[in-house]
This record gives C-alpha cells, structure tokens and sequence, in this order.
C-alpha cells in the first residue's frame, strides 16, 4: 500500500550543513535496524539521492513539461535550493524510472550515495539549471541537494526512535 508522504507524523527532523553530515547520517542509519515512515526503504532513498547528485554533473536522464518549469522557476525555486522540501510530491512515471531502484539493499544505496557526494566533490562542473527551479550556481545546486536529502532522509528512523516511542 502506498504512503501519503504528505500526511506522515513523526518525522525526524534532520539539517545537514555539509555533504559529511548527510554521509554520517545515512552511515548512522545503515549501521542498524531502520523504519520507513514513506515509501522507500533506506537503501531505495540513498540510490535516488545519490543519482540525483551525479544527474546534476552528467545531465539529467529526463525531461520536464514547459508548464512544470514555469511554475517550478516561479513558485518552487526558492523551496528547491532553501527548503524545505515540500513532501509528497509524485515523480512522473520516467523520471521516477530514471531516479529509483525498486530493489536495493542499503549497501548498494550507500555506495551510489557515496559515488554521488564524490561526483559532487570532484568538480564544480553542473548543469547551468534543474529541470524545474531553472538557472542554477554551484552553490545553489549543493543546497539543493542537501534540502532534498532532507526531506527523504526525515522518514527514515533508526530502530531504538521506533522502540523508544512504542514504550
């Protein structure tokens, strides 16, 4: 059955100010049991973050409707690069056939998180803009990725926040 991310309680409430703090977290996670308050498992939320990371240096797999860029460029910039991230919204149908793994295990997530964090770091070459926030710097597409890992990483909780909050 598929969640309605837009309406999940108990959420954690995560920042990350650098790509480090996202890797020890998602590290933390994958070192123990974890519940999955949304629809993706820990491993399916690193692959898709780490794609999206290595998407904006090497060019993203899909392609986005005129009307959907304008009212990203117009109402969602800004959400995009300084969050939050809204929750709930549904990939197209391609695009999300680019950007998910059905199945993956945390370890393979890990290691295209960490491929993903390393495209990032070993260049400041990216896209000149997002398939839907439009223009972008280097700097904006950092904040960008670090707000959307946010958001999928806040339904992600380790076992004893699970236990601790059944007791």
């Amino acid at each position: 059955m598929t969640v309605d991310t837009r309406r999940v309680k108990g959420r954690r409430t995560v920042h990350y100010e650098t790509f480090d703090d996202l890797l020890r977290d998602a590290e933390t996670l994958a070192a123990g049991e974890v519940r999955s308050l949304g629809n993706w498992s820990l491993g399916q939320t690193l692959a898709h973050l780490g794609k999206a990371m290595s998407g904006s240096v090497d060019g993203q797999p899909f392609d986005v409707p005129w009307w959907v860029k304008l009212l990203g460029r117009l109402y969602l910039r800004r959400r995009l690069i300084n969050g939050p991230f809204p929750a709930g919204f549904q990939l197209p149908r391609g695009v999300r056939e680019k950007l998910v793994v059905d199945h993956i295990s945390t370890e393979e997530g890990m290691a295209i998180l960490r491929e993903g964090i390393e495209r990032l770091r070993s260049t400041d070459k990216r896209l000149p803009g997002h398939p839907v926030a439009g223009p972008m710097t280097t700097e904006d597409w950092d904040r960008l990725h670090l707000r959307h890992a946010e958001l999928h990483m806040s339904f992600l909780l380790p076992a004893e926040t699970t236990a601790a909050k059944s007791s």
